[in-house]
């Protein structure tokens, strides 16, 4: 098994290597995913102690790169970490930091020498030894990183972040047992490290020892409910038991977590088919399918980030298997790369809408029209003043759009309720024939006009 690159080094400010749920995932020899954790977070609350109650100068720049990494923009967050070295040059906590951006970069042997000075700076601290070691490990180095992980257990004997590290560097090299010795050190030091529960459900399980691996993923869930990887790894152990039904319900609790992780689907499909849920397994497979495509489509965002047609079309993509938080996203970078984007516009509307998002909704359509009044906007801004019960604006926009659906057709019913209710009987009796007319246009197969997402192209895998 390899130790790849972590794919998440931090958030907020600058919490170390780490995902989303404060370990990156590693794939094991039998598709199971550990979890590699980095410095916990009270290093962050000494990063902001240390840098941000000394010099305001200082915590501005850390802010202002903070800000940068969330936005992508790297190479502004490493000048912003510089300009404040430069202010605070003993500071190791800042020598860290850029330390993780470079990481970020690809710029290795900068992030690797930001790492060693920052330990030159403060040699006591136990934290700088493990963020160095989590580094080299990631890089393959793996006898470097054991020795700074020994050395942050030497400053720290219940580093309990450290013991987990080394217990990954044993795994790696199919030495469970020690792996299992490493991670119960990590639980005796911290019972709640929930990365070291799973890891040594990983090892339990690894040695045949079922009963002993549930035991241990379930406190790691139970210590954090939305843990995909444990839920998946249950759903591991559950099948090396042959209780088929069980290891559904795990890995379906890891598709919701982590719907575009095709790994979680392919674990279910595969229970499913023991179960003999073929209907069910094949629905799993053409998702499996559709993740394919949208890799592609991240792939061609990546090469060419510049381009707004690449995220509103990878956002359309979304849409159509109900990904509306993602699809903006992507719209809205397409909206940052081009301001105005008419298209990208109407795409995020259609998204609110489905969100319920509908003041939002309306202000992406209102913009997208004064860019290009496209029948297409006025189609959606339609829509949201239906759901928001203003049949007039809606009609009005229904006509703009010139859409003919039953959509509309029922519109102009609800209006003439309306109406009727007002004593308007004229009125409403327009609204009912307007509204028979249409149906009687659909039924002569006339087609309708409206749209529920933007058209992809035809060389869009589908």
């Amino acid at each position: 098994m390899r130790v790849p690159t972590c794919a998440v080094l931090f958030l907020s400010l600058f919490l170390g290597c780490g995902s989303a749920d404060d370990g990156a995932e590693v794939s094991g020899e039998s598709g199971v995913s550990l979890s590699i954790n980095g410095p916990g977070k009270s290093a962050q609350k000494t990063i902001e102690k240390d840098v941000s109650l000394e010099n305001e100068a200082v915590s501005q720049l850390v802010q202002k790169a903070n800000a940068a990494i969330v936005s992508g923009q790297r190479t502004v967050a490493v000048e912003a970490l510089s300009q404040a070295i430069g202010l605070q040059p003993e500071k190791a906590s800042l020598l860290r930091m850029r330390a993780d951006v470079y990481a970020i970069l690809g710029e290795l042997a900068n992030a690797r020498a930001d790492y060693s000075t920052a330990i030159r700076l403060d040699p006591n601290d136990a934290n700088l030894y493990n963020y160095r070691g989590y580094f080299l490990m990631n890089h393959g180095l793996s006898e470097e990183a054991a020795a700074d992980f020994a050395k942050a257990i030497e400053l720290n004997p219940d580093h309990a972040t450290a013991w987990n590290n080394l217990g990954l560097l044993d795994l790696a090299a199919n030495n469970f047992e020690q792996a299992e010795q490493r991670f119960t050190k990590a639980l005796e030091a911290n019972r709640k490290h929930s990365d070291a529960w799973n890891n040594r459900g990983f090892c339990y399980m690894k040695q045949g020892e079922n009963n002993k691996a549930l035991a241990d993923l379930k406190q790691a869930i139970k210590l954090k409910e939305d843990y995909t990887t444990a839920w998946n790894n249950c759903g591991l152990v559950y099948m090396e038991q042959e209780r088929y039904e069980d290891a559904v319900d795990a890995f379906t609790h890891a598709v919701d977590l982590a719907p575009l992780d095709s790994r979680w689907l392919n674990h279910r499909r595969a229970a499913l088919v023991k179960l003999e849920k073929y209907e069910e397994a094949a629905l799993d497979m053409q998702r499996i399918e559709w993740i394919a495509g949208l890799e592609q489509l991240t792939k061609q965002a990546q090469r060419t980030p510049g381009n707004p047609d690449v995220w509103i079309t990878r956002a359309a993509y979304l849409m159509r298997q109900e990904q509306f938080g993602a699809a903006i996203q992507d719209f809205t970078r397409a909206i940052v790369v081009q301001p105005g984007n008419a298209d990208a516009l109407c795409g995020r509307a259609l998204a609110w809408l489905e969100m319920g998002d509908y003041q939002k909704a309306i202000a992406d359509c209102d913009e997208s029209i004064v860019a290009s009044p496209t029948r297409k906007a006025y189609s959606v801004r339609a829509d949201v003043w239906r759901a928001l019960d203003n049949l007039d604006q809606a009609i009005s926009d229904y006509e703009n759009a010139e859409r003919l659906d039953e959509v509309v057709a029922a519109t102009y019913e609800d209006r003439a309720d309306q109406l009727a209710k007002d004593g308007k009987q004229d009125e409403a009796a327009a609204d009912r024939e307007r509204a028979q007319t249409i149906r009687e246009t659909l039924s002569g197969k006339r087609k309708a006009t409206a749209e529920k997402a933007p058209e992809l192209p035809s060389d869009v895998i589908q």
